[in-house]
């Protein structure tokens, strides 16, 4: 059963106000009186919807990993080959969670590296490029080492293009990516 448009709105709320507080301040100096007045609502409402602060950023976290997962099995469901249609749409699509969820995104990629949430999503990633490359690998060898460099470059462009304020268009950028992804999709053969 879906969540009442009024429990979603004050998680919402609740969210977007801690993320804002992220951007100041590790997650263990940020109390719950804190969250709730910058949030607008009461304790009572908080604990209401979370048992703490870092259930509420758990469920942060979950929000990206289900959209990131929800496109991931969009693409693997039409493609196993995996052609340039598909990764560019792949990289299309985690556009539109930058601009759509602009602050979540920006408190991942500041957050990267020691970051549970940037371990999940690049393991996501590299268990799904692993996938298809398992698939179509004639040397399994280099498989893992392949979905590393390629994780590892596409995680370090978003951040640097995140950090440079977007410098260059999206469509760009996703025509660069799909570029580098299809040249590496070529060290499988």
């Amino acid at each position: 059963m879906s969540e009442d448009r009024r429990i979603r709105k004050t998680k919402s709320n609740i969210k977007s106000s801690l993320i804002e507080l992220l951007k100041d301040k590790p997650i263990n100096n940020i109390s719950v009186t804190e969250l709730t007045e910058l949030a607008d609502i009461s304790r009572k409402t908080f604990y209401l919807h979370y048992n703490s602060i870092y259930e509420a950023k758990e469920d942060i976290d979950n929000d990206l990993i289900t959209q990131l997962n929800e496109i991931i099995s969009s693409i693997s469901k039409e493609s196993h080959s995996l052609n340039t249609y598909d990764i560019y749409s792949f990289f299309k699509q985690v556009n539109k969670i930058t601009e759509n969820h602009s602050e979540l995104v920006s408190y991942f990629i500041s957050n990267t590296k020691q970051s549970s949430l940037y371990m999940k999503v690049k393991q996501i990633l590299k268990d799904s490029i692993l996938e298809w490359v398992n698939r179509n690998s004639n040397n399994p060898v280099y498989n893992d080492y392949l979905a590393e460099f390629v994780v590892s470059g596409v995680l370090s462009t978003y951040v640097q293009w995140n950090n440079r304020n977007k410098d260059i268009p999206d469509n760009e950028l996703n025509d660069m990516l799909t570029k580098l992804c299809s040249a590496a999709k070529e060290l499988v053969k």
